[in-house]
């Protein structure tokens, strides 16, 4: 049977199912009903899984014959927003809602580890399915990424994400980067507060916080490769109860993207190191943490998204030409890290007045056309790579 045809007949098994976890709405690291569910699915398929510690589900279809290893991964947490859509299958949460397509990824996810064990036999090698929670909060793909290693690894991982600014039928998929790092940053200046008549018996933080705060932002000018693409960005600064009392602390928040493995813990260790004598110039002391967890930028290996440009060509997607990388982040950079292959952008535009494209909102809402196309193009990177066995 042809690609598409598989795609076209279990369309319908994947869109009851999207809609079933969209009504169902769970935040990070929350996804008790979500992960239950999906595995209650993959046991009643017959398809042997693994639920993790952190309720990640690896599935596995092993042909019983050598070949590659591919892993697909479907995110499915939610985002704390009351959904502004009216649809059939609305959340059933109030506060909660699946705003940035979450629900369509697992489903994908499922649908392919459906179509894989059913056609087994036609396969060589070992495909795994992988279910992840927490990918908003940058938590959910690390323990997923060491089971496939503890299994012996795979040789390339697959996701796709929708995209409500692209139509349904297109795909965006480059070379190299495709979302940026991430990391957060947070700084405690210490001084000695007082009277606002007499500074000089206090140590003002105010003063200190507010230069380290430009020269923070400045770094990506001043003291970073200028050909690795970086941003550090002040978000929050706070100091201060009333206007005629010298604080004794500010602080300050903010977050760094990036487009280089490693660039995030080195950019919040060059803060620390202008921070501390910055402060002590005005008899204060800076605290600066951050950097330890940090999502990796999602860099796709050039001989991997050829293959899926490829592979989404023949199946007559329309390619939307490179843009560029976005700033926005996604930990399937741990996948990547780890054994090579795609993340792509596959276009779900809804045309349903109200709605939007844009995720993480609440008027968020994709064409379900988009899940027959990614379930087909999950389908052809499954038996292009562990190839056909009539």
């Amino acid at each position: 049977m042809q690609v598409r045809e598989l795609a076209h007949q279990y369309a319908g098994y994947v869109t009851d199912f999207r809609r079933e976890l969209h009504a169902h709405p769970e935040l990070s690291m929350e996804e008790e009903w979500t992960s239950a569910r999906i595995a209650r699915e993959l046991e009643g398929l017959g398809i042997p899984h693994t639920v993790l510690q952190n309720r990640g589900i690896v599935a596995v279809v092993d042909s019983g014959r050598p070949g590659p290893r591919l892993a697909f991964r479907g995110d499915f947490d939610a985002l704390p927003l009351t959904e502004e859509v009216e649809l059939p299958f609305q959340s059933q949460i109030a506060g909660k809602m699946h705003a940035c397509g979450h629900d369509a990824h697992a489903a994908m996810v499922l649908g392919a580890a459906r179509i894989a064990w059913e056609q087994r036999q036609h396969l060589c090698g070992t495909a795994y399915f992988c279910f992840q929670p927490g990918e908003e909060t940058g938590e959910g793909a690390g323990p997923i990424v060491a089971h496939l290693k503890a299994l012996g690894g795979v040789d390339r991982a697959v996701s796709l994400h929708v995209n409500g600014a692209y139509p349904v039928g297109s795909l965006y998929l480059q070379d190299g980067p495709m979302y940026a790092g991430a990391t957060r940053f947070d700084i405690e200046v210490e001084g000695v507060g007082g009277h606002g008549s007499r500074p000089d018996l206090a140590s003002d933080p105010i003063r200190p916080a507010c230069e380290i705060l430009l020269k923070a932002a400045a770094i990506p000018v001043n003291r970073h490769d200028p050909f690795a693409t970086c941003v550090v960005s002040p978000c929050l600064i706070h100091a201060g109860t009333k206007n005629n009392i010298i604080p004794g602390s500010a602080s300050i928040g903010g977050n760094i993207r990036f487009f280089r493995y490693g660039d995030g813990p080195a950019l919040v260790e060059e803060i620390r190191r202008l921070a501390g004598p910055t402060a002590a110039a005005y008899g204060c002391t800076a605290r600066v943490t951050g950097g330890e967890k940090c999502t990796e930028p999602v860099l796709n290996d050039p001989a991997s998204a050829a293959w899926g440009r490829a592979l989404a060509a023949d199946l007559g997607f329309s390619l939307i030409p490179a843009q560029g990388p976005s700033a926005a982040s996604d930990n399937f950079a741990e996948f990547l890290e780890a054994f090579g292959g795609f993340y792509a952008m596959l276009g779900a535009r809804s045309e349903l007045p109200g709605t939007s494209g844009n995720a993480h909102n609440p008027t968020f809402c994709i064409d379900e056309g988009c899940l027959e196309e990614g379930l087909a193009l999950f389908a052809a990177c499954l038996f292009d790579l562990l190839g056909g066995k009539e």
